[in-house]
Formats: C-alpha cells, structure tokens, sequence
C-alpha cells in the first residue's frame, strides 16, 4: 500500500479520501499501485511513501 504525504512545518499530513492533506495517518487514502500514488502526488504536491 502507499500513501500521499506533505510536511507541514513539523507536522506530517497525509491526503485523504476527499483529496485534502490533514494530520492523521489513519485517515489517509491508500493506494494499491505506486503508479497511481505518484500521480495523485503530482496533482496534489505531496511525496509517496510505502505503508
């Protein structure tokens, strides 16, 4: 699985379901295929990061 990341300051969020970046690793939206990780990273200026 893999998720979409952007720290903030000191804090790290994560891109949720409805494509916002809030704290909490348990809301982050989870992704089977790095392809599709990274192209959401693109879109939304985050970083990729295997779970």
């Amino acid at each position: 699985m893999w998720i979409v990341y952007k720290q903030v300051g000191v804090f790290t969020h994560y891109l949720n379901a409805t494509g916002q970046f809030q704290p909490g690793i348990e809301r982050a939206n989870k992704f089977i295929s790095k392809e599709i990780a990274e192209t959401m990273a693109k879109v939304h200026g985050g970083t990729v990061r295997e779970v």
